[in-house]
């Protein structure tokens, strides 16, 4: 996979238990709505996960939207983001996952495949009509340009957003994210998967691809093993490990 793109270019990484899986936001997987739905949705989750979550937060965390929303992302909450990786591998490990029962697996005319998506973050971003002429090659959120993607705390801001998918670098705000090398992709306007978008115009062309895994999940599981790559590199905390080590041990 790799062979081809040895072209210098920097590449992430999303792991998927099956090749029916399609690159669309938790918050956009229920079904076309209006985009004041899709954006009204989010404020509301949003405002509710800042309301209650404030016992949980330690001392001086930054209290702004961007941080709550890559909180929320990490704890589940349906969100416009989309998990990336700049670590093959940690990708590999998610595809090696049993697939869950979702009902577009559970229809699929053949056996859920483990998938990995590959984007070019880079040259997807300078596809994107609001950072062209920019400078910027990957979003943060200290980049102003990055309001036309910011989580929504009113609709007074749906007059302008972006319509495309970009390119983020998001806040680590866990061991985890920062185990998984994690980075993201930020959902704009268009509800289509982010493949459909590639699809529309040459100009994406490459910058997206999709990898099938031959085997069974668990004989990639098997061979992620035996190059060392365990769970609690992905998860680095003591169930995790704890789990590993009962399994080494011969526990089932």
């Amino acid at each position: 996979m790799l062979a081809e793109r040895a072209d210098g270019k920097s590449l992430w990484f999303r792991g998927h238990s099956s090749h029916e899986y399609h690159l669309v936001p938790k918050l956009m997987r229920d079904g076309p709505r209006t985009d004041k739905e899709i954006y009204r949705r989010e404020s509301r989750l949003l405002a509710r996960f800042r309301e209650r979550s404030l016992p949980f937060w330690a001392a001086g965390y930054p209290q702004g939207p961007w941080e709550h929303l890559f909180s929320m992302q990490h704890h589940g909450v349906p969100t416009r983001l989309l998990d990336w990786s700049e670590n093959l591998l940690v990708a590999a490990y998610f595809a090696s996952l049993a697939p869950g029962p979702l009902s577009d697996v559970q229809n699929a005319p053949s056996l859920p495949r483990p998938t990995i998506w590959t984007l070019d973050p880079v040259g997807w971003n300078q596809q994107v009509p609001q950072l062209q002429e920019t400078g910027i090659n990957i979003l943060t959120i200290a980049d102003e340009i990055g309001e036309r993607w910011q989580p929504v705390t009113s609709e007074n801001h749906l007059g302008w957003r972006a319509k495309h998918p970009v390119a983020i670098y998001g806040v680590h705000n866990s061991p985890r994210i920062v185990a998984q090398r994690g980075t993201f992709t930020m959902a704009g306007e268009l509800q289509d998967s982010m493949e459909a978008i590639a699809d529309t115009e040459d100009k994406w062309a490459g910058l997206l691809r999709k990898y099938e895994y031959t085997g069974e999940h668990e004989t990639l599981r098997t061979e992620l093993k035996f190059i060392g790559f365990t769970e609690s590199m992905v998860f680095p905390d003591l169930s995790s490990l704890s789990a590993e080590l009962t399994e080494l041990e011969g526990w089932q």
